[in-house]
């Protein structure tokens, strides 16, 4: 008497596994491509919220920006005072943490204030690009 056997064939797993690993290769990519894209525009928006910050802080205190940004250089925002002793506290504006870019660990938000524009840009010592009020799409 025969046995009837039960189970998948060697050659049906190597099959099953080399398809698995065709749509791996695929997908990966576009989920990469995604996760980089959905922190860009979580930048570009956390951008626009310290711009909005500056402005609620300008509307309050009947300060021009040009005050406490006296010239049109990059300013690194890494720390809850912006404008030395005469500015005003980013955590009344924003909630949570200290904002920081979330497509590199290494970069910080900067700020510069030139010809009457609030420009508000990501990146670390030697390259910035700006995400507000323009979006640069070279952004990496």
């Amino acid at each position: 008497m025969k046995r009837k056997v039960n189970g998948f064939t060697l050659i049906e797993l190597v099959v099953v596994i080399a398809i698995i690993g065709v749509i791996v290769a695929i997908a990966t990519p576009q989920v990469l491509r995604a996760i980089q894209n959905a922190q860009k525009r979580a930048d570009s928006q956390t951008a626009r919220h310290i711009a909005y910050a500056f402005l609620m802080w300008q509307e309050e205190s009947g300060k021009s920006l040009s005050e406490i940004i006296p010239d049109a250089n990059f300013y690194r925002i890494d720390s809850d005072q912006i404008g030395g002793a005469s500015g005003f506290r980013l955590s009344k504006y924003i909630t949570g943490s200290l904002p920081r870019p979330r497509l590199n660990k290494n970069y910080y938000f900067y700020y510069k204030y030139e010809s009457s524009v609030l420009k508000i840009y990501a990146g670390d010592d030697s390259n910035k690009w700006e995400l507000f009020p323009e979006f640069d799409e070279s952004y990496k």
